[in-house]
C-alpha cells in the first residue's frame, strides 16, 4: 500500500509540474502599423497551462493587425511558423498579409514576451511600398490578355513546356519550391483555381519551408520568374 500511495503522489506531482506554467489567456485585440505596440490592460488574465501561444496577422494593405494571446493544454509541437501571402487581382487590387504563430513553455508568459519583442522588431522596419510590389509582381505573374489566357503554356516539373489553358478550359501555372530538407521544385498547370487571384506565398516553420506561386502569364512558373519573384519578396 505504501508503494501505491507514493506512486499516486508522484503522478500528482508530475502532473502539477506540467501545468506550472503561467500564460496570459483570452486576450484578443487589434492595432495598426502607425502606433506603438501595447498589450491592453484588459489582457490581465493568466492561468496554468502546458503551453503559451501568440498569434499575429498583419494586413499591410489595410494597415490592420490582429493579436491573440492564449493558454493551451496541448502537446502541439513548440516553435514558430511564419506565413507571408500576396494576392493579385487582375483589377489591380492587391492584398498583402504576414502572420506569426508562436508556441512556447520555457518560462511564464513566454508568448507575451515574444509578442513584445517581435512587434518592436516589426515596427522598426521601413513601411512597405505596396504599389511598387504590386507593379513588379503583376508584370511577372498576371496577364489581362484574353489571347494569353486561352493559349496558356506552363512548365512541368522537368521544365518541359505543356499546354495548359484553352478556350473552353482556362488554367493557371503553379510552382512550389521546397526550401529546406530535400529541396525540390514542383511545376504544374491547374484548372481548379482559376477563380482565385494570382498569389505568392511563403511558409516557414522550424523544419519545413515553401515558396509558392500561382500565375496566368505563359511560362510564368519557370526558373527565371521564380528567381525574380524571390528577389522582390526577400529584398
Amino acid at each position: 500500500m505504501s508503494f501505491v500511495k507514493n506512486f499516486i503522489i508522484f503522478l500528482i506531482y508530475i502532473n502539477s509540474l506540467s501545468y506550472a506554467l503561467q500564460c496570459t489567456t483570452d486576450c484578443y485585440f487589434t492595432s495598426n502599423l502607425n502606433t506603438p505596440f501595447e498589450i491592453p490592460e484588459t489582457c490581465n488574465q493568466t492561468i496554468s497551462a502546458e503551453q503559451c501561444r501568440f498569434d499575429m496577422m498583419i494586413f499591410y494593405d489595410s494597415d490592420y493587425i490582429m493579436f491573440t494571446l492564449e493558454a493551451l493544454s496541448t502537446t502541439y509541437p513548440l516553435g514558430d511558423y511564419h506565413l507571408a501571402t500576396i494576392r493579385l487581382w487582375n483589377s489591380g487590387l492587391i492584398s498583402l498579409s504576414y502572420s506569426i504563430n508562436h508556441r512556447c513553455k520555457n518560462k511564464d508568459d513566454c508568448a507575451r514576451e515574444f509578442a513584445e519583442k517581435s512587434m518592436r522588431d516589426i515596427l522598426s522596419r521601413p513601411l512597405l511600398d505596396h504599389e511598387a510590389i504590386k507593379d513588379e509582381l503583376l508584370r511577372l505573374l498576371s496577364s489581362n490578355s484574353s489571347i494569353e489566357n486561352v493559349d496558356l503554356a506552363c512548365f512541368d516539373s522537368k521544365e518541359n513546356v505543356r499546354q495548359c489553358g484553352i478556350a473552353t478550359k482556362p488554367g493557371d501555372c503553379l510552382v512550389t519550391d521546397l526550401l529546406v530538407g530535400r529541396k525540390k521544385t514542383n511545376r504544374s498547370c491547374t484548372h481548379d483555381l482559376v477563380s482565385t487571384p494570382q498569389y505568392v506565398t511563403i511558409y516557414d516553420s522550424s523544419n519545413f519551408a515553401t515558396f509558392d506561386i500561382k500565375c496566368n502569364r505563359s511560362l510564368c512558373n519557370g526558373p527565371m520568374t521564380l528567381q525574380a519573384v524571390k528577389e522582390i519578396m526577400f529584398k
